[in-house]
């Protein structure tokens, strides 16, 4: 079947052509930031991510044998690179192999390996994302514009093209959303639906923020199907997911004497520095200024570059381009069929968490929002479907901030 839009029934390519595109300027993209963004402090011709060399100093831990750490206060001056160590670590353990590899080759080269290992992240995820709009909605089209905003959107740049774990984040919970998906199309049955409860606690695994994952065990059942087998469907996922999260749980209570640890520890105050945007109080006490700047950080993601006009005016309408597109996928996706619940439900959660979780600080990065990137991206394709616009245009108006970037950081 040809055209711009094709039914999944059809034995077509698995991707189109603009999918193919879309996907070659994705990894070409994070190869060149892979090389160029430099380690932070130091500085290029690109900024750095500041987080950065914590992640690292949490992979070099695990590559050297140290077994999973514990954060503990210090009064050490460089304590400040272990404060990762608060996180699970799945994305550090799989990191550590492949730095160990890349420093067995020349020394300093495990910085890409662990990069490379985000990138890959990234990529499998932009796929699913893909995948999962193809199968609710049998259109290449909106497919291909998930995809677009999947892989080219600045925040899924950055983030799987650094060493964090937000990109292993990212990547199971496109997987998540995916199996749920299946679900609730009524596809795998029990296996499915454990694999689900699976996706979402590997999620949790690579960072706490997944717990807003686990309430979308409601849709692990189609809606057509009796009752007692739609509950009996979410609890098989429900259940897989707590049993498999649970020791994580026992053991931040045991260290930290949280479930989720960070918001009132000591580490809060270290890990949650309200200096580094000039404000106290928390966002509670600054909503506007809160919102401003998660909304800048969603369209260019390092503050390094901020403060030209140029970037501004850019932020600005890339922001707006942003809104109206998800306006109009949500508007569709609640009241026009297919309705998929899935993807607003998701963002609502992962929304409520970060509301909920950073309410007394100022911890307002969009990047916190990373397990909604998959419906996120989704709905903003079905907008931008719903207004008429060409998927190879929606990825250039994702990714322009990113390739201005360079231009930002040097005025």
């Amino acid at each position: 079947m040809t055209g711009s839009r094709e039914n999944l029934a059809s034995p077509s390519r698995f991707i189109t052509r603009p999918g193919l595109i879309i996907f070659s300027v994705a990894v070409i993209l994070r190869l060149y930031l892979l090389f160029a963004v430099p380690l932070y402090p130091a500085r290029g011709f690109v900024p750095g991510y500041n987080d950065e060399p914590l992640h690292l100093q949490y992979v070099m831990h695990m590559a050297s044998g140290g077994g999973w750490p514990t954060w503990a206060d210090s009064p050490d001056s460089l304590n400040y690179l272990t404060d990762a160590y608060i996180h699970p670590p799945t994305y550090y353990i799989i990191s550590a192999t492949v730095y160990r590899l890349f420093q067995h080759f020349n020394v300093g080269f495990g910085l890409y390996g662990a990069r490379l290992v985000s990138m890959l992240f990234g990529l499998t995820a932009g796929l699913f994302i893909y995948r999962t709009a193809s199968l609710w909605f049998s259109d290449r089209r909106i497919a291909v514009g998930a995809l677009a905003a999947g892989l080219l959107a600045p925040n899924a740049v950055i983030f799987t093209s650094v060493v964090t774990n937000d990109a292993l984040l990212y990547c199971l919970a496109a997987l998540a959303i995916h199996s749920l998906a299946l679900c609730r199309l009524g596809r795998g049955g029990a296996v499915r639906e454990v694999l689900s409860g699976a996706f979402i606690a590997a999620a949790v695994w690579a960072k706490m923020s997944g717990l807003t994952l686990i309430p979308l065990a409601w849709f692990a059942a189609p809606p057509q199907a009796p009752a007692g087998d739609r509950w009996l469907s979410r609890a098989r996922v429900l259940l897989v997911a707590v049993m498999l999260i649970m020791p994580l749980l026992l053991r931040n209570v045991t260290n930290y004497g949280q479930l989720v640890p960070g918001q009132s520890t000591p580490l809060s105050e270290k890990y949650w520095p309200e200096q580094a945007v000039g404000v106290s109080g928390g966002a509670l006490s600054h909503p506007l200024p809160a919102a401003a700047t998660c909304l800048r950080l969603a369209a260019v993601p390092l503050m390094q570059a901020w403060g030209s006009f140029p970037e501004k005016s850019v932020s600005l309408m890339w922001v707006l381009f942003w809104g109206i597109v998800l306006g109009a996928g949500i508007h569709r996706s609640l009241f026009r069929p297919p309705r998929g619940y899935l993807f607003p439900a998701a963002v609502i959660l992962v929304l409520t968490g970060f509301i909920w979780h950073n309410i007394r600080l100022y911890q307002v990065e969009f990047r916190l929002l990373t397990p909604a990137f998959p419906a996120l991206a989704t709905l903003s394709s079905l907008g931008a479907d719903r207004l008429k616009m060409p998927p190879l245009l929606q990825a250039l108006l994702w990714f322009l901030p990113i390739l201005l970037l360079p231009v930002f950081y040097r005025i």
